[in-house]
């Protein structure tokens, strides 16, 4: 990773941007949708530009931008396209303590631009670190198809129980969970579906359990280690884990793709059963990742039966999707990632 992602909070902040040309309206418009505060310099603006007067927050100044300018400035936008004018905005900018982007001028910016999907109150960032931005604006597009329109209403719908989550269930991996069970799961789905009366009425319920869920073991089948074949189901799995039990030759990209937050353990097959059962009955989530396919294994068929008949709910997961013909062949989806196909990301509280 080049670059640390990051949101920043600009709401009334003051953000400059010289330019007067389709880049610099993006970017004004983009400051504008966050609450910023933004002054455009330009003598003779286009009419992107032009059609931004008025707007609360707006300033366009019709003239280059001053060295006193920059004075209380967060951010500072160049997107003049002309060479002399972004050397002045970067030295002045740099001098004032701003965060300067000269747009395509990669030596000029403190931070880059990324392609961003937005859904309400949902912000999705894609960046490629500057080296090929087309392929983010190629992921953007895809998420764009994929991600429901109402998972930003459905984010404020939820944020109003952050308070009584919070009182009610003090346990911070039970309210993770409990958090992760409303996004995907049916108090989501009857969201989604326009019942929100329903919705309320299953987190009443939930809550009144105190959103206590006993531990799990899903034992999944890495194949090859080939992070492009993972399938929905694994990855929500390994997403949603609170410890991933592994061997030492489990690569690293595909524990990458487990939660950040999960503990690791490198075990071997005499070890694991009885780490995972303490794990579950800890009430964990355990992933235990096996080399090669989960199915049809004799070794895998007696650990499953063993923490079954312990008492502990244990499901084998295809981990890898198979090749056919050099393509990857979709192995079926179940519950909300049938449905939203969000399994692509690990799910946070909104």
């Amino acid at each position: 990773m080049k670059h640390l992602p990051v949101f920043l909070d600009v709401n009334d902040r003051s953000i400059l941007v010289d330019g007067g040309g389709t880049g610099a309206a993006r970017r004004a418009e983009r400051a504008l949708s966050a609450g910023a505060k933004v002054r455009l310099f330009d003598p003779a603006p286009g009419g992107e530009v032009l059609s931004l007067i008025g707007r609360d927050g707006f300033t366009h100044v019709a003239r280059l931008p001053r060295a006193k300018d920059f004075a209380g400035v967060m951010i500072a936008y160049g997107a003049s396209d002309d060479p002399s004018r972004d050397a002045f905005l970067h030295r002045h900018g740099k001098a004032a303590g701003a965060l300067v982007n000269v747009a395509d001028v990669k030596p000029l910016c403190d931070f880059i631009t990324p392609s961003v999907v937005e859904r309400d109150a949902v912000t999705v960032a894609i960046s490629t670190g500057g080296t090929a931005p087309v392929i983010g604006r190629v992921l953007r597009a895809r998420i764009e198809a994929m991600l429901p329109t109402g998972y930003g209403q459905l984010a404020r719908f939820l944020s109003g129980f952050r308070a009584t989550i919070e009182t009610k269930i003090t346990n911070s991996r039970t309210r993770r969970r409990f958090w992760e069970a409303m996004i995907d799961g049916p108090i989501a789905d009857r969201y989604l579906a326009g019942d929100t009366a329903g919705a309320e009425d299953l987190i009443a319920d939930a809550l009144a359990q105190n959103g206590v869920e006993p531990g799990s073991v899903a034992i999944i089948g890495v194949g090859p280690g080939e992070t492009d074949l993972v399938t929905f189901r694994a990855l929500g799995a390994m997403q949603r884990a609170d410890l991933v039990l592994h061997g030492a030759n489990t690569t690293p990209e595909f524990l990458a793709l487990t939660r950040r937050d999960a503990e690791r353990i490198v075990s071997n097959p005499a070890q694991i059963i009885q780490i995972a059962l303490n794990g579950a009955r800890a009430g964990q989530r355990v992933v235990w990742l096996v080399a090669g396919t989960a199915q049809n294994s004799p070794d895998v068929d007696a650990a499953h039966d063993t923490l079954r008949q312990a008492g502990i709910a244990t499901q084998i997961i295809p981990g890898v999707a198979p090749r056919q013909g050099g393509n990857v062949v979709p192995l079926p989806l179940g519950g909300a990632a049938r449905e939203h196909a969000l399994s692509l990301t690990p799910r946070h509280a909104p």
